[in-house]
This record gives structure tokens, sequence and C-alpha cells, in this order.
């Protein structure tokens, strides 16, 4: 089903599809090798993995806090298998991308304000470490507030015009 609004109306979209098919990657290679069973990451992912801890020094991939494994299962888990269906949904115009989207980077957003403030509070990294994740998972956290914003403001159009044409039908 179409929402009825044009892509060239909605040219974030192909900025959210981009986005997030560069992504899934991320999440698939990068972000939650630490939950996968060691038996199944090949040797590279794992020296990337490696490569990864010693360059940025990011004490959450480092320690594993339980907060944080639970945020890579939520990655894992909810997060990834969304990105994907949005990749197929915003290419299609779906009407259910706005709540979907709003839902999902509301918690994209939560979860990466988390480490942010976790990592201005860290007394082990060195500020240039907490600079560099700081900026790094920061990106990730503008682009998910933009997206959960954006949804938002749709909703709100849409609920707007609901409104609009219920009053207008009751004055008939």
């Amino acid at each position: 089903m179409s929402s009825g609004i044009p892509s060239s109306s909605r040219p974030q979209d192909k900025f959210y599809i981009l986005f997030l098919m560069s992504f899934i990657p991320t999440i698939v290679f990068v972000d939650c090798i630490a939950i996968y069973p060691a038996s199944i990451v090949p040797g590279p992912l794992l020296s990337l993995h490696e490569f990864y801890k010693a360059t940025f020094n990011d004490q959450l991939v480092i320690n594993q806090p339980p907060w944080f494994r639970l945020f890579s299962l939520v990655e894992f888990l909810y997060q990834l298998p969304v990105a994907v269906w949005a990749v197929w949904a915003l290419k299609n115009k779906s009407p259910k991308v706005p709540a979907t989207l709003l839902v999902w980077a509301t918690v994209a957003f939560g979860t990466t304000m988390t480490c942010l403030f976790e990592f201005y509070h860290n007394e082990v990294m060195s500020s240039q470490e907490k600079s560099s994740l700081i900026a790094m998972y920061g990106c990730y956290g503008l682009l998910f507030g933009a997206i959960a914003a954006d949804m938002f403001c749709r909703i709100q159009k849409i609920l707007s015009a609901v409104a609009k044409l219920s009053a207008t039908q009751k004055t008939r």
C-alpha cells in the first residue's frame, strides 16, 4: 500500500534508505559481534573487532557491562529487522513508516545517548578517546534524533489532516 506521497516530495526518505543500508552491515559486522558465539565469528571480523578496541579504547565494547549487552541484543533482535524492513517500506512508501520509525529511532536515540553519557563520565579513557567516541556515536545519535523528529512531524501532519477531515464531515 502506498501513502500516495510522491517520492520527490520526500527526499529525506532517499537519505534514510542510504543511511539504513549502510547501518545494517554496521549492526551485523561491528556492533553485535560481541553477542555472537565466538565459534561463528570469522577471523578477519575478530581482527577488526580487536583493532577497534585497541584504537578507540571503547570501554563499553571492552568491558561489556550487562546493560550494554542488553542494548546489543536489542540492536540485533529489534533494530536490525526493523532497519531491513524500513529500507523496503521507504522504497514502497508504506503508510506504516512514520509510526514504526518513530519508535525505532527513539529506541536507537535512547541507547546511543546512554552510551554518550557513559563516555562523558568515564574515568578510564583519555579526553581524546572520549572525544573520538562521542563524535562517532554522536553522529548516529543526531541521525536517530532527526529521524524520530521527522516521523513525529509526519504523524502530527496526518493526525491534523484526519481531525480536519472529521470536523468537515461533522458539519455536513
